[in-house]
């Protein structure tokens, strides 16, 4: 019986990896808690018939279906099948753009990396422990611990991040924008095949699109419970995505540098995240331990005016997110009050600053680049000259790419290993 319990149980976590689920939305499904959906897939408690019933439907397939065994390596190649199966629409489109035209150029830039030996010399991505969070607090405390962690492993001291999309390539993580079915962000998928990869949907706004890219490089750097996951709106976030949320607004926001920069605009905020009087303590001479301690008054400081709209539509066209996710960075850090990202919210919400956004917004040449197709041409073209594919297979990649006819010889000077410039 306990061998039993534990075969169901390991078909039953395969099941709701392979189909991008976590354990919390199962243990909602069925009415349980988180903990014994995990007591139920590693065998120590019994998993009832009306439970299995429920499951299947909610999966859309019959209960033989969903304890099937799997023979090994299975789940790695179906992982993407049961993606599609969940969203029909992501395999019906099969054009330009489309989300499965993005998945087919990340497979062969795979096998361009592995005929050239990519991964033998690049870094690869770190995976940070951390303790199961319990509580939305523990996961964004997370979230923006490993956000501060990340930017000094990757030295990027306090400046905004210019094209996070290249960024992430550095990182061995692809990025791309598709079409996705209405209501989906974006999604990350981890398959051998596919790489890291992470689709953005592109009726999204360049400032919303590089929040996502950073969304979806957190769920891999906290290791994912899935070979894929989609992130969706209208959907009440579990805590990995809100752990994710709170990694990609301080990865792309630091707070040190987001201090600086609001100071440069005449506004004082040490004194917003604290008290209006201050009392500096001094030790003395040091030969007793007895001191001092200085009354300072701050209410009629210098750059004690509150933040206005402008000021936060300048903080967000610095960074290149959206003024939404600015403000509420600064509130978090206690450089706005509640009461003045309520009175700034109301009026991003009317629509009246949109003239006044439109000018500041980022320009999309500027800050986000075609990082996967630029790869797959680059090492495509590479790979022609070293021999590893022929000129067909370079045509065929070169079209995936989108490179036109009359830039490929272009294309393959500039990438020879001693080209006559």
């Amino acid at each position: 019986m306990a061998k039993n319990a534990q075969d169901i149980g390991r078909a039953l976590q395969r099941a709701r990896k392979s189909r991008g689920f976590t354990q919390a939305a199962i243990a909602s499904q069925l009415g349980v808690s988180r903990s014994t959906v995990a007591q139920i897939e590693t065998g120590r408690r019994l998993f009832k018939a009306d439970d299995l019933r429920r499951l299947s439907a909610f999966y859309d397939c019959s209960p033989s279906e969903l304890l099937a065994p799997t023979t090994p390596g299975q789940q790695e190649v179906d992982g993407v099948s049961e993606m599609f199966r969940t969203y029909p629409a992501l395999a019906e489109d099969q054009g330009p753009g489309s989300f499965a035209g993005v998945c087919a150029m990340a497979r062969a830039l795979t096998e361009l990396e592995a005929k050239l030996e990519v991964a033998a010399i690049a870094h690869p991505l770190p995976e940070y422990r951390t303790e199961h969070a319990t509580t939305p607090w523990q996961a964004a405390l997370q979230g923006y611990r490993v956000a501060e962690d990340e930017r000094r492993r990757l030295a990027l001291g306090e400046v905004p991040i210019r094209f996070v999309d290249e960024l992430m390539m550095t990182l061995g993580v692809r990025c791309a924008k598709a079409t996705l079915p209405k209501g989906i962000m974006s999604i990350s998928i981890a398959q051998p095949d596919h790489g890291l990869l992470v689709v953005v949907d592109k009726a999204l706004s360049l400032e919303h699109r590089r929040f996502r890219y950073a969304h979806g490089l957190a769920h891999f750097l906290f290791g994912g419970e899935g070979p894929w996951r989609a992130c969706s709106s209208g959907v009440a976030p579990d805590l990995a995505e809100v752990r994710a949320d709170a990694f990609a607004s301080s990865f792309l926001m630091p707070q040190h540098g987001l201090r600086r920069y609001v100071e440069t605009l005449g506004k004082e905020t040490l004194g917003r995240g604290a008290p209006t009087i201050l009392a500096v303590f001094s030790e003395g001479d040091g030969r007793d331990k007895t001191g001092e301690s200085r009354r300072v008054d701050g209410r009629q400081r210098k750059g004690r005016n509150p933040l206005t709209l402008s000021d936060v539509l300048r903080v967000a066209h610095y960074y290149g997110t959206s003024p939404s996710v600015a403000a509420h960075r600064l509130r978090n850090l206690r450089v706005l009050t509640d009461r003045e990202l309520d009175q700034i919210e109301a009026v991003l919400q009317s629509g009246i600053h949109s003239p006044v956004n439109k000018e500041l917004a980022l320009p999309p040449a500027l800050h986000e680049m075609d990082s996967l197709c630029s790869r797959l041409a680059a090492l495509a073209a590479s790979a022609l000259h070293r021999g590893t594919i022929d000129a067909t297979r370079f045509n065929d990649l070169a079209n995936f790419a989108g490179v036109g006819v009359a830039d490929r010889e272009r294309l393959l000077a500039i990438t020879a290993e001693n080209p006559q410039l």
